[in-house]
């Protein structure tokens, strides 16, 4: 029983690395399309439209992020479940799912504005 407590733990550890990988990706890809936004806009236009976009994509990269990052802790609390373990899972549940809330609205605001 052990090796699957183990087997477990090992892919609670994969899909954290998914969710890193995914907001690393996410972000070095925004970097280099807000660094030719910057470059390829005139001195005294602000390419508001094109932060906007940006913003909106790497909200969604954020938001992708945390699903699997919520889905390896609750993997973790399962395999090692005690009250502690439940509280703290609770709390990582709850600030994550409020910051994805509101990164979701702001994404739907900048998407209509867009």
């Amino acid at each position: 029983m052990e090796w699957i407590k183990h087997a477990f733990l090992l892919i609670a550890e994969v899909i954290d690395l998914i969710g890193i990988a995914i907001l690393i990706v996410g972000f070095g890809k925004l970097l280099i399309k807000y660094v030719r936004l910057e470059f390829s806009s005139h001195i005294f236009k602000l390419p508001l439209l094109g932060l906007q976009k940006i913003r909106c994509e790497l909200g969604i990269y954020i938001l992708l992020a945390l699903d699997f990052l919520i889905s390896s802790d609750i993997i973790r609390t399962i395999l090692d479940i005690s009250s502690e373990q439940l509280i703290a899972l609770t709390a990582m549940v709850v600030l994550r799912t409020g910051i994805g809330y509101f990164l979701g609205n702001e994404i739907a605001q900048i998407h209509e504005e867009a």
